[in-house]
């Protein structure tokens, strides 16, 4: 699991491992449909269905993005579709409230650093706009989903972030993927978001990568 300081940037260390926290709660897309304030995706219950893209996120040939707001009160935000991936990550209360911003990708368009063996399957590029507090009131639920991610199968993920010129590397966590109604579903963040304090802006980026690529489990 990773361990942070509060000088580090708590937020996208908390979504790297949570992404591959299933051992932990083995979290499914919920079957009701997200409300649609905060970038949230209207989701269908059909089994086997295409994962659904967020409510106004914006399309390229690259890469997908949204930008939300995270309430003060806690919620959940849609990871942007792209390339058949997609779902959602559960979120605790926040102070202040900042946005976040995210671009969803399968290829490595932007050079990003290849943190593990092989090719990525999923890229996820992060930027939360200042400092904020999480709470500790977080539910259940989320994760990154996709027909391409099979239940069963063992999948590992890599971080890194900057923050004020800081380059901090995460320690990278594998985990085995559920099975969800849009294909198979790695993790949730469970409880990796409660008391995390992020101290100023920061950018950051997780790879998903096939395979187990490091020893310790999320």
């Amino acid at each position: 699991m990773l361990t942070l300081r509060l000088s580090q940037p708590g937020l996208l260390a908390a979504l790297a491992a949570g992404f591959l926290a299933g051992c932990a709660q083995n979290a499914a897309i919920p079957a009701s449909p997200f409300a649609s304030a905060g970038g949230s995706a209207e989701r269908t219950a059909l089994p086997n269905a295409t994962v659904p893209k967020c409510k106004g996120q914006k399309d390229t040939k690259q890469y997908a993005s949204l930008t939300v707001t995270l309430s003060t009160e806690g919620g959940s935000f849609c990871i942007p579709e792209f390339g058949g991936f997609g779902g959602s990550v559960e979120y605790p209360s926040v102070d202040p409230s900042v946005k976040l911003t995210e671009k969803s990708s399968t290829t490595d368009y932007a050079k990003l650093p290849q943190l593990g063996s092989g090719t990525a399957i999923f890229y996820l590029q992060l930027a939360i706009s200042g400092s904020t507090a999480f709470g500790t009131n977080l539910k259940a639920g989320g994760g990154l989903t996709a027909k391409q991610i099979v239940a069963g199968k063992t999948y590992t993920a890599f971080g890194e972030a900057t923050i004020e010129s800081i380059t901090v590397k995460f320690t990278p966590c594998y985990a085995v993927a559920t099975k969800g109604k849009y294909g198979g579903v790695i993790g949730g963040i469970g409880t990796l978001l409660k008391g995390q304090i992020v101290p100023a802006a920061a950018t950051g980026f997780i790879e998903i990568y096939s395979g187990k690529q490091a020893s310790s489990e999320c």
